[in-house]
């Protein structure tokens, strides 16, 4: 029984999607949000929570912390080599404007001669 209720509201929300998508999409993100709100309060994790749900130990825990500090590390540090990787692009694109505007000049010059 409970299948074919789910059939049914899968059904019908294929259905109302053809006529009003964007209605269906608020009433899908709104289910959805009703339904994390319901599993966090049953859980008592909260919110965010029941999105990250799995039993983890302390330890697991403290890894993600120290992942997540390192790679915010590797996002806000001044790397040189990453930098100097930075400038030879920024001197290619710059030489490659040079030959186009140079090119673009000449082809100018040579309509504007006729």
């Amino acid at each position: 029984m409970k299948g074919f209720c789910l059939v049914a509201v899968v059904v019908a929300m294929l259905m109302f999607y053809q006529k009003e998508p964007v209605y269906t999409l608020v009433i899908i993100g709104v289910g959805l949000f009703f339904y994390l709100f319901y599993k966090a309060r049953k859980s008592g994790n909260g919110l965010l929570g029941v999105l990250a749900s799995g039993n983890q130990t302390s330890q697991d825990r403290r890894f993600d912390d120290l992942m997540a500090l390192i790679m915010l590390q590797q996002l806000l540090s001044n790397d040189p080599q990453g930098s100097s990787a930075s400038r030879e692009i920024s001197n290619e694109s710059q030489k490659r404007r040079e030959d186009v505007d140079k090119i673009q000049r000449e082809v100018l010059d040579l309509l504007d001669s006729d």
